[in-house]
């Protein structure tokens, strides 16, 4: 039997429309324009907020600067626009160091100078955040001429799907336990006893949220 030790990349930072996945520890951008651009000068005011935090926002940007006493604590150091690219109508807010915590739905609005909220501008883009790393899979077990193989994901979110895959590919019958950690994802272990596993290569593959581990 040999081990296979896996790499982890996502399936795509987009599911869907206005829809983000990030991975966390990973940076992500929340895409934001200004629709019609005609309605704001060089320095339009863009709030990114959280209706579910107190103070709500994630980003407040005034007369071509950051309103950082505005900013939730949460999000200190680790939210800004692309200062360079925001006269040209990006506003899209990035946020770096991503945490389980940041999952949720994020609003974006555009307040034109002259006619302020009663005509402002609002679109909506909803984070969804994995947490994940690679499965490993490791021998556990010997006796009686039986192998016991071990795959384990730890502190995933949502909670991964999870396979044992022999060299051609077949998906082997598996005992699975899965442990809720403190701060709230999933760690999701597998066991599988050979009866002869000379010259055989095992993988252990999981999937969650568009993301797949190898």
């Amino acid at each position: 039997m040999s081990v296979c030790w896996s790499v982890c990349s996502p399936d795509g930072s987009s599911a869907q429309p206005h829809q983000v996945v990030a991975v966390v520890g990973d940076a992500v951008t929340l895409p934001c324009s200004l629709e019609d651009r005609t309605r704001f000068d060089d320095s339009p005011t863009v709030e990114w907020t959280r209706p579910d935090l107190e103070p709500k926002a994630a980003l407040v940007y005034r007369d071509n600067s950051e309103v950082f006493e505005m900013k939730h604590q949460r999000f200190e150091f680790r939210t800004s626009l692309f200062h360079s690219e925001v006269k040209d109508g990006n506003v899209s807010l990035r946020i770096s160091n991503v945490q389980l915590s940041d999952a949720g739905m994020f609003y974006c609005l555009k307040i034109p100078k002259e006619e302020g909220r009663l005509r402002m501008e609002n679109s909506t883009v909803e984070l969804v955040v994995v947490s994940l790393s690679d499965p490993k899979i490791s021998m556990v077990a010997v006796q009686s001429g039986e192998v016991m193989v071990e795959c384990a994901a730890s502190c995933w979110l949502p909670k991964p799907e999870m396979k044992i895959l022999d060299d051609q590919g077949r998906t082997l019958t598996a005992e699975k336990t899965e442990t809720e950690e403190p701060n709230g994802c999933i760690t999701v272990r597998q066991k599988v006893v050979l009866q002869n596993s000379t010259g055989r290569w095992l993988f252990c593959s999981a999937t969650s949220g568009g993301c797949s581990c190898w």
